[in-house]
């Protein structure tokens, strides 16, 4: 008899794990995991995405500062946290979607370029496009439409 009982027991202890188990996961299935934004990651993704005729123009440090320059922006608009930030913070739009006019960042970024004898305007484009492909890529934009990335 005491055979049955410790079966059963087992059986509900069990079935309580997997039950609490699935619960877990449905849960964090649902949280988006945060975009980590590495720079050094970043300058040799896009270096390696610009066509031959950029690269001809631009060196490596000319890629990192561009990126430094779109970094700022986003800084100013209030779209970037500082690093190691916690995510209860209020600074961190948790659940909330950020939208974000790339032809104004582009433009600031070049008007910068062109003040601080940057890169051609041309190749800040090709820069900034390569740039918004990193950041797809980690997951702290999703395309939002022609204009406009969602963060």
């Amino acid at each position: 008899m005491i055979w049955l009982f410790a079966a059963v027991g087992l059986v509900a202890v069990v079935a309580i794990a997997f039950v609490s188990v699935g619960i877990a996961v449905g849960g964090l299935e649902a949280e988006t995991a945060p975009a980590v934004y590495r720079y050094s990651d970043a300058v040799d993704f896009v270096a390696e995405q610009l066509p031959e005729e950029v690269t001809a123009r631009v060196s490596h440090s000319d890629v990192g500062k561009v990126l430094r320059w779109h970094l700022d922006w986003f800084a100013e608009v209030g779209l970037a946290t500082d690093h190691g930030i916690q995510l209860g913070d209020p600074a961190v739009a948790i659940g909330e979607v950020a939208v974000i006019d790339s032809d104004a960042a582009c433009d600031a970024v070049v008007a910068r370029s062109l003040r601080e004898s940057g890169p051609d305007p041309v190749d800040v484009v090709c820069i900034l496009e390569a740039q918004l492909a990193y950041l797809s890529q980690i997951g702290a934009l999703s395309a939002g439409g022609p204009d406009t990335h969602q963060s």
